[in-house]
């Protein structure tokens, strides 16, 4: 059923099939293989706040169960699903910057460290401190478009390739390869600007 760690095609294609004939117990089965590995996905993103991510994990499902009809296979099932949960966080993050005033982005630091935005050039001296550079690409991450935050976050945080973004973002290669080029000289604009507004 399981190769290295993740479901096999078959598993997944079958799976597929039992959830669109009605199948009771393809919809646990669904939740239970999935679920956890969703969860800790969202947990990260979140600020570890397990009540968000609950939600989060519930709406991500609901949503994959209610689409299921277009999922036509071209990427693997959890692959789509973990598209969806994007969407899903990109949707708390983006109503949870509209309540908010401070301007803070609602990441978890924990996960955010200069090292991992090496090749966009953003080490100057006034950034080399550990948890100030934190702060620094919270805020200027903050700043940015929904879809450059996102490009950024899969390449630097979760360290996806190209190739697994482009699926779980549902844009081409190239597309991606563009926005991702745009979305770096963008932060690296914007941390300019944050380090000059401190």
């Amino acid at each position: 059923m399981k190769i290295g760690g993740s479901f096999s095609e078959v598993y997944e294609n079958r799976l597929v099939e039992r959830l669109n004939s009605g199948d009771p117990g393809a919809v646990d089965e669904f939740y239970d293989a999935y679920r956890n590995r969703v969860y800790i996905s969202v947990l990260k993103k979140v600020d570890g706040d397990e009540a968000v991510a609950e939600d989060i994990v519930q709406e991500t499902f609901l949503a994959a169960l209610n689409s299921l009809d277009r999922f036509r296979g071209d990427s693997r099932l959890y692959t789509w699903l973990r598209s969806i949960e994007n969407h899903k966080v990109s949707d708390f993050y983006r109503h949870r910057a509209q309540e908010a005033r401070s301007g803070e982005l609602f990441l978890n630091t924990d996960f955010i460290t200069i090292e991992q935005f090496g090749d966009i050039e953003l080490l100057t001296p006034s950034i080399m401190e550990t948890e100030e550079a934190r702060h620094t690409i919270q805020q200027a991450l903050v700043t940015l478009p929904a879809d450059y935050r996102q490009v950024l976050v899969l390449k630097y945080i979760e360290e996806l390739p190209v190739l697994q973004i482009s699926r779980v973002m549902g844009k081409s290669v190239k597309s991606v390869e563009g926005l991702l080029s745009r979305a770096r000289k963008a932060l690296r604009t914007a941390l300019l600007g944050a380090v000059e507004s401190n």
